[in-house]
């Protein structure tokens, strides 16, 4: 089984130096740009199969997706939803390194720590993780799409690549970026991470040069 995971296009909430985590907002004229590029590179593959996180980013993204093979179903999930930032949501980078509490619980714990009032990378693991498993075994020897968030995708390639805790943040991904993983034989192969070649010429924003979430 094939599995391309493919980030959202950009939002009206991925503004540079905020942190954006569950709120819903929709794509740009750029996030839509960057969508229809993502569906011309995956159409050759279908059709296939796309799940979606239920937030309207990412199930706009999977709509432009989906609509290049047309009776391909689009089935969102909110398990594949991004990290649940709690009270930290749409605050800025300079906000929430100034908790020292909450800084010095993520330096001695970064996978464990929940945010206040939102989630802890292992909780957004377990939920995720479920979620890919059930794609997994109701497509089995057939390809399938997920569109999601850049902490979904944080967790499902650095589970197969073994990432450990301390290095989880490492792993970047592009908006509308590509990630492949196969299935042969119960063995699970990473066979790229965020290919952007189909974004070749369009402008992209700044927060996908630095990238602040979700």
């Amino acid at each position: 089984m094939k599995l391309y995971v493919v980030r959202h296009g950009v939002s009206t909430g991925n503004s540079p130096g905020l942190l954006m985590g569950q709120g819903d907002h929709p794509l740009t004229a750029v996030g839509e740009a960057q969508a229809r590029a993502v569906a011309a590179r995956l159409a050759p593959l279908g059709p296939m199969p796309v799940y979606c996180s239920d937030l309207l980013r990412a199930r706009a993204t999977a709509e432009t997706i989906a609509r290049e093979w047309g009776p391909a179903s689009v089935r969102p999930d909110r398990r594949l939803r991004e990290l649940d930032l709690g009270d930290y949501e749409g605050c800025g980078w300079d906000e929430f390194a100034g908790d020292a509490t909450l800084r010095a619980a993520l330096d001695a714990d970064p996978y464990n720590t929940a945010l206040p009032g939102g989630e802890s990378l292992a909780l957004l693991a377990e939920r995720v993780l479920a979620a890919m498993r059930d794609i997994v075994a109701t497509c089995r020897h057939e390809a399938a799409a997920i569109v999601a968030h850049d902490g979904t995708i944080r967790v499902i390639v650095n589970h197969h690549l073994g990432v450990p805790a301390e290095k989880w943040w490492t792993l970047s991904t592009t908006h509308c970026g590509v990630s492949l993983l196969e299935w042969t034989d119960g063995w699970v192969n990473v066979r790229f991470v965020n290919d952007t070649c189909h974004l070749a010429g369009l402008v992209l924003p700044p927060e996908d040069q630095r990238d602040e979430g979700s």
